[in-house]
């Protein structure tokens, strides 16, 4: 049932169920994801949990991991997302053994706005004539083990003040979870020390790092030596400093000339960036010079598109990506070329280096290379991309190099650990505001309440528009010959009118809009509307209006066409989307 071979740290885990709740830190390649199967195993071996349910912060990790818990559970894994795998492992209740979840689908099941009937709860129904099933995925929660993978992109401690949302919702979900007894892990590689000890004070979960000496290694802190895992993943990492004195336009010039000349030499180059009109930028011009030997991967290609990409990325010499590398994309590389972006960013983004065992041989015989440059623009990390251009050229100057994938400094080398607690030393809590206070204060009564209904969470939904991110997301629905593909973007990205009267496709007083239905089978239905341009201005102008109007609408395109609808999407103009390069803004 458990995939081979087991890691010490994975077992040291599965020890700990039966006694506390567990923060695992571990480095990049370590395994975490696929541990969950055994996790599953030792939680019903030992009477902890019925099931499993897997929390991931981006939809591509979603499929990723459902595909493999398939692959070793069958027809026993499901997934909970914003998208649509197979009708055969949707599971809107998380009644599986297994559930893949993204954040977003766990939070809303998790405060009483089951994501199956969420046009119902916020459609405009009066909640006391509306019996919907929110105990049904609550229950399973709360007898369930709950992994909360991935976490340092919950926390983002690079953001500045009290924000994320996610953030908000991690210190007010995690005692509730530890009073009710539900066991949870929470995985991560790359946090400071202060926010991961006040993630396992506030979940009351016990730290296993793997590591010899990377905190503070007491009883409430294990660190456990993988000396195996540490002789597989040892190299001499040559980190470039030399573009990093240069200004952005000569940087930019030198870094794509290195992306070129490693994969001329028959090297992989992830090139990743932070934005993606960068990564328009990079790929144009690296395809020039290699043709079909660079892919392109961001996070504004349609569905079919991201999944061609990354089925085309086995056989490309560079991948052109941005943050969705991070954790969403499968990478085996050798060269890592990058715009400087926050410390945990750039970890996670040299962990996509030398991670399958035949690259692993050849990065020890020829080291990893890792070549940082300033960006023209420091979105969406703000001020302290210069913060950590400027404490990585002094690292570098004072050391071997940086390790960027153990824990631990390493014969002369520099653990990157010590860039995330000098730069993203950020705890759980910080200084509170009114409107923290309000949100927390929301999602405290529609989770913790044995009696309470969703129409706390609801409220909370409509004036937050998310439980756990800033904007909502809207979905577009791509033309092709036969049918749509489909897109999401933040409505804080589309709602300048300039900018969705140039993409939808709108035609004097109206525009078209999709929704669409899911059958019982693998068939799906889908209803052609048009809606005013009126209603779309006011939908889109803010989070508010657009959660307001897009279940409203759902609702009644519903009633009209007799189908209940799953989702809504606006249609876009047959210029706005390129394929293979993604919606050009």
């Amino acid at each position: 049932m458990c995939p081979a071979p087991l890691r010490r740290g994975v077992e040291a885990l599965a020890g700990t169920l039966a006694e506390a709740n567990a923060v695992f830190i571990a480095p990049t390649g370590y395994g975490k994801s696929k541990s969950v199967p055994l996790l599953l195993n030792e939680a019903e071996k030992l009477s902890v949990a019925a099931r499993v349910i897997h929390v991931l912060p981006l939809r591509a990790l979603v499929r990723q991991q459902y595909l493999f818990l398939r692959e070793h559970l069958g027809n026993e894994a499901g997934y909970l997302a914003g998208m649509r795998l197979d009708a055969e492992g949707y599971s809107p209740f998380m009644l599986r053994k297994a559930v893949v979840s993204t954040l977003d689908s766990f939070a809303l099941n998790l405060a009483r706005l089951p994501v199956a009937e969420l046009p119902l709860v916020l459609g405009g129904y009066e909640m006391n004539r509306f019996e919907g099933h929110y105990e049904l995925p609550r229950a399973t929660i709360f007898t369930s083990l709950v992994v909360l993978d991935e976490a340092h992109l919950y926390a983002e401690p690079w953001s500045a003040g009290e924000g994320p949302l996610s953030r908000w919702f991690l210190a007010t979900v995690l005692p509730i979870l530890a009073d009710t007894r539900t066991p949870l892990v929470v995985e991560t590689a790359t946090m400071s020390t202060r926010l991961i000890g006040d993630i396992a004070r506030a979940a009351r979960a016990r730290v296993l790092a793997v590591c010899q000496n990377c905190g503070p290694c007491n009883s409430d802190w294990r660190c456990i030596h993988d000396l195996e895992f540490e002789e597989e993943n040892s190299f001499r990492w040559r980190t470039e400093r030399h573009l990093l004195s240069l200004d952005p336009a000569r940087a930019f010039e030198r870094a794509i000339g290195t992306a070129r000349e490693a994969a001329e030499t028959g090297r992989r180059v992830l090139y990743s960036v932070n934005t993606v009109e960068s990564a328009l930028n990079v790929y144009g011009k690296l395809r020039e010079e290699l043709g079909d030997k660079v892919v392109l991967v961001h996070g504004r290609l349609s569905q079919r598109d991201r999944e061609r990409a990354v089925e085309n990325i086995e056989r490309a010499r560079v991948i052109v990506a941005t943050q969705v590398v991070e954790a969403g994309v499968d990478v085996d590389a050798e060269v890592l070329v990058t715009e400087a972006a926050a410390p945990s960013s750039l970890a996670q983004r040299a962990g996509r280096l030398c991670r399958s065992k035949e690259t692993r041989e050849r990065c020890r015989s020829e080291p990893p290379v890792v070549v940082i440059y300033r960006p023209k623009t420091t979105s969406p990390y703000g001020d302290i991309i210069e913060s950590v251009v400027e404490k990585l050229a002094q690292m570098l100057a004072e050391s071997g190099g940086v390790e960027w994938r153990l824990l631990d400094d390493v014969e002369g080398y520099r653990s990157f650990r010590h860039l995330v607690e000098d730069l993203e030393d950020t705890g759980l809590h910080t200084t509170p505001s009114v409107e923290s206070l309000l949100y927390k204060r929301l999602l405290n009564d529609a989770v913790a309440s044995v009696l309470g209904d969703a129409s706390r969470a609801s409220l909370l939904v409509r004036s937050f528009c998310s439980l756990v991110r800033g904007t909502a997301l809207t979905a577009l629905a791509v033309p092709l010959e036969r049918g749509y593909d489909f897109i999401e973007v933040p409505l804080s990205w589309l709602s300048n009118e300039n900018k969705w009267s140039r993409l939808l496709d709108c035609s004097k007083d109206v525009c078209r809009v999709v929704g669409v239905a899911y059958a019982g089978d693998e068939s799906t239905t889908v209803v052609e509307e048009v809606v005013s341009r009126d209603t779309v201005g006011k939908m889109l102008s803010n989070c508010q209006n657009y959660i307001r109007g897009y279940y409203r609408l759902v609702e009644r395109l519903s009633q009209t066409e007799g189908v209940r609808l799953h989702s809504l999407a606006f249609v876009l103009r047959s210029n706005a989307y390129v394929p293979g390069l993604g919606l050009i803004g």
